[in-house]
């Protein structure tokens, strides 16, 4: 089994196999991958760390099927007749094909059809400007796999949702976050509306969990869930995607205070970070109305703004909610080591008076943010003046935290933690938070700090893969085969649905209990009650999944760990296919990485 290279740090020793670290960096090797060693995995892990690919995980599990292609009511000179929707699939193809440079508008004018003829041109065809029934036969042929959402040939399963007043077209992913607080304020509206037929006797409340529950949170959870484990379980990218599961984490909120679909415009919008600075990646983690919500910042009223004012005219008292201000100061950047005092505290609550304003368009910016709430005047935190524009005053403070040394400490510290073990060697901290403190938060030699020190100083088995990481990881060996299926079912329903299982597994990323969120400690993942739920998963994914798909886990067993392994060995003295599933993917080294 090749190896990277060799390290010594102070007389240790450490050899982890490409396959290894692919398992403590990434979601391990697949089943389909075959025998061959995963060569030069640092190189392609620091690769990966370089560029955000593009997020259309749909496309993994769409196929072709030229028997849903018919063009027999075209007319021969067709383009004119075509809906914007279709032509804008045209002028996309040509886009991804590397002909058609303008704006997808649906307008199939001149640009469009000097693409078409270079098109045409390269497939040696006749150069006209239009396109045949053939010719369009094969861009739908290749959208049905590549092209939008409503254009993709998925499974049955993920094609019907009629039920829920919903299609396929509502897969889309929530990476407008004007959209996703549309959505969020469609939801209140529906919610009122459905209520009040309910009091009236005119629908059941089964009428009100389908339209209104289900529909605007059970979805969108859903989704949100099922489209990050398809992009982790088949996804080019499986490094980065790592490095978003922990800073999702990092900055946690939980969708029971974020309601329908804030939760998955907020992980894309951190994703958009993840080869930028951390400034700007704690900048827009903070202002975004799903943080807003969670922690109801967005309740915090300056007590000397324009809306107190208002309020006390009615006999309402407006006060500030620190529950953000503090979470900013301990958790997301400098800890309580810092020293900070009440009146920090409460200084940059002043400060984050005014955002989260979704409910109004009167005097609100792009980022929510309402100089009607906002308490006027300067702010110190930490002996800094704020004496910035009430818009700018965030971001400066977001700069300000960021550049602090004890942010890389903290940040460096959380890093080692969730990768190499439960108590990281302070060389590997220091190497860490070395590379963050001199590159000014470079989130892109953060990582690729990380990275190194995996491979300095981590040893095979020191971390316990929390149930979510586990989850993909098994995922990944089988080669997918994730539950697709979507019932209705709220998370914490036992149900078939990705999200349900992983609320049962004891790890749904969206339901964090606390702000601090999901624990990296192998203590708190290592008790009975879970370990039985990870044994009775692979019980029922055996025989429904696995069988008829041709995995073999004594061969992977030997793939990963040795022939003549222990883990080998245990699992081809099982005396069943179910029970062999289960002596792999729960043994304790493959729990481990």
């Amino acid at each position: 089994m090749g190896c990277t290279q060799v390290t010594a740090k102070e007389g240790l020793i450490l050899a982890l196999s490409n396959r290894v670290l692919a398992r403590k960096l990434g979601y391990g090797v697949a089943y389909s991958d075959g025998a061959g060693e995963v060569n030069d995995f640092v190189e392609t892990a620091k690769s990966q760390l370089e560029y955000i690919p593009e997020f259309h995980p749909w496309k993994f599990i769409a196929t072709h099927d030229q028997s849903k292609i018919n063009l027999n009511h075209l007319r021969d000179d067709f383009q004119n007749d075509l809906d914007k929707r279709s032509k804008r699939s045209i002028q996309a193809y040509l886009k991804a094909q590397g002909y058609y440079k303008l704006s997808i508008d649906g307008d199939l004018g001149k640009g469009s059809r000097k693409a078409i003829s270079a098109w045409q041109a390269s497939i040696s065809a006749p150069i006209t400007g239009k396109l045949t029934k053939l010719q369009y036969s094969q861009i739908v042929l290749h959208q049905q796999r590549h092209g939008f959402v409503g254009e993709l040939n998925l499974p049955d399963d993920l094609t019907d949702f009629s039920h829920w007043n919903l299609s396929q077209l509502d897969l889309r992913y929530p990476s407008d976050i004007r959209r996703a607080v549309k959505h969020r304020l469609e939801l209140d509206d529906e919610r009122e509306r459905l209520r009040d037929l309910y009091a009236k006797g005119e629908i059941p409340d089964s009428e009100v969990q389908r339209l209104w529950w289900q529909r605007f949170n059970s979805f969108p959870w859903w989704r949100d869930t099922l489209t990050r484990a398809l992009d982790n379980v088949h996804g080019q990218s499986p490094v980065l995607n790592r490095f978003w599961h922990f800073w999702i984490n990092f900055f946690t909120v939980n969708v029971e205070a974020c309601e329908g679909e804030l939760y998955g415009s907020y992980y894309l919008t951190l994703r958009k970070h993840m080869t930028g600075k951390f400034e700007d990646l704690l900048y827009d983690a903070v202002w975004h109305p799903a943080m807003q919500e969670f922690l109801q910042n967005n309740q915090s009223i300056g007590p000397n703004s324009k809306r107190a004012k208002w309020m006390k005219e009615e006999g309402r008292i407006a006060s500030i909610n620190e529950n953000l201000a503090r979470e900013l100061l301990e958790l997301f950047t400098l800890t309580p080591s810092a020293g900070y005092t009440q009146d920090d505290v409460n200084n940059v609550a002043y400060i984050l008076t005014g955002y989260g304003e979704i409910w109004s368009d009167d005097q609100v910016d792009s980022r929510y943010f309402t100089i009607k709430s906002n308490e006027p005047g300067n702010h110190f935190v930490m002996g800094e003046l704020y004496d910035q524009r009430p818009a700018q005053k965030l971001y400066a403070l977001c700069q300000n935290l960021a550049r602090d040394p004890r942010t890389g400490l903290n940040i460096a510290t959380k890093l080692a933690t969730h990768f190499i073990s439960d108590e990281p060697p302070q060389e590997a901290i220091r190497a860490i938070s070395e590379a963050y403190n001199s590159s000014g938060g470079d989130l892109i030699k953060v990582h690729k700090a990380v990275v190194d020190a995996v491979v300095d100083f981590s040893k095979e088995g020191d971390k316990f893969l929390q149930p979510e990481v586990w989850f993909f990881q098994v995922h990944k060996a089988i080669s997918g085969h994730l539950p697709i299926t979507f019932v209705g079912d709220t998370d914490d329903q036992h149900s078939p649905q990705i999200n349900s299982i992983l609320f049962e597994l004891g790890h749904l990323n969206c339901r964090s209990p606390q702000p601090n969120g999901w624990s990296d400690l192998a203590i708190d993942w290592l008790t009975p009650e879970m370990m039985d739920r990870r044994l009775r998963y692979i019980g029922q994914i055996a025989n429904r999944r696995l069988r008829s798909s041709g995995f073999d886990p004594h061969t992977f067993a030997e793939r990963q760990f040795g022939v003549g392994s222990d883990v080998a060995k245990f699992v081809d003295e099982a005396p069943t296919f179910k029970n062999a599933c289960i002596r792999l993917f729960c043994h304790p080294k493959f729990m481990r990485a």
